[in-house]
């Protein structure tokens, strides 16, 4: 068994191209340690995962991603360790049910930015391609390519589902504050993700993170395909400095990133198993 662990991953819960059992199986494949399903605004996805972990005895950490905004900018909490206490959850349930509301007007949105441009694309089509999941750009890549319009899922989203292309929509979502008040609220652990990805200043980000710590962010995502091996010394030093765990994942999301595979990112990613220690003494009690 492999000393390494994935706490980052995406399924067709959300916008992965795997399902939540076959993410698991990936990861036992590969030997790791421990995985935790971490899909965008939604925990459709851990009961499938959970069961899978069981049948293939790997340790699994129930997960979220988050979205928010700050200072347009994207940032996104990750949830570790979600309880199974349905009264715990009835808050964040009634927050990602207005997040699944908001996602569908943006579909909506984004199938008539299409039809202005000529590709004649319908929101069916999409919903046909997501097989009941939570619809995701990664949906309209596929239909896409499916249609010939593009070649792949990177010229999809650098032609028209990428920031700022033809396509786009932008989705409203809540501030990184509520969404570590909502995780912290429903014992959940509250982890800043991929803080490279962060666009804004130095003095910006330790303003977020020192304004997130007092409403319960309790740990920071050190490893990452994109933190290179002075961002990861550089993470730690932050996580040191302000006391919060350390975590670490691939971001998987299969066939829309090709370049990730889990555990290992794009080839150089080591998270190591004994950073859980950390991450559950942040349990709430």
């Amino acid at each position: 068994m492999s000393n390494l662990i994935d706490l980052h991953t995406h399924s067709t819960a959300s916008d992965g191209s795997c399902t939540p059992a076959e993410v698991v199986s990936l990861a036992k494949n590969q030997g790791l340690a421990a995985l935790a399903l971490t899909d965008h605004d939604t925990l459709s996805g851990l009961a499938e995962a959970e069961e899978k972990a069981k049948e293939l005895d790997i340790e699994f950490i129930r997960g979220c991603e988050l979205s928010a905004k700050y200072l347009d900018t994207d940032v996104h909490i990750l949830g570790l360790y979600i309880p199974k206490d349905k009264e715990l959850l009835k808050d964040l349930e009634k927050e990602l049910a207005i997040f699944v509301e908001r996602r569908n007007t943006r579909n909506k949105k984004i199938v008539v930015k299409f039809q202005e441009l000529g590709i004649n694309i319908t929101l069916a089509e999409v919903e046909q391609e997501a097989g009941g999941n939570v619809i995701a750009r990664p949906h309209f890549a596929n239909v896409l390519i499916k249609k010939g319009i593009v070649a792949n899922s990177k010229e999809a989203f650098e032609k028209y589902l990428a920031r700022g292309k033809l396509a786009y929509v932008e989705r409203e979502v809540i501030s990184p504050h509520h969404a570590v008040q909502i995780l912290k609220e429903a014992k959940i652990i509250p982890v800043l993700a991929h803080s490279r990805l962060i666009k804004c200043s130095e003095q910006e980000y330790f303003q977020l993170v020192e304004e997130l710590i007092p409403l319960g962010l309790k740990g920071l995502e050190v490893y990452h395909p994109v933190h290179s091996f002075e961002d990861e010394r550089y993470y730690l030093g932050i996580a040191d400095k302000y006391h919060l765990c350390i975590s670490g994942g691939s971001d998987f999301h299969g066939k829309s990133k090709p370049d990730i595979k889990i555990g290992k990112g794009r080839g150089s990613l080591r998270v190591p198993a004994c950073i859980l220690d950390g991450i559950k003494n942040c349990i709430p009690k």
